[in-house]
């Protein structure tokens, strides 16, 4: 997969070792928030990183982060 954004859906319980799932890929910014907002709805009480390649952007258990 390409993309110089990701979406990672994460095991309970687990944010420090690998994701369960790369949800999907970007480079667009704003279209990887946009798939970044539809996972957390879609996987409700799971931990969901958005990823600027290594670094993260946003986490669905710190609303205070995520994308406007």
């Amino acid at each position: 997969m390409e993309g110089k954004y990701s979406i990672e859906l994460f095991r309970e319980r687990s944010a420090g070792g690998d994701p369960e799932a790369v949800l999907a890929r970007h480079d667009n910014f704003k279209f990887a928030c946009a798939l970044y907002r539809v996972a957390v709805k879609n996987h409700k009480g799971r931990l969901i990183m958005l990823c600027d390649r290594a670094r993260v952007v946003a986490r669905s258990d710190r609303p205070e982060t995520m994308p406007k």
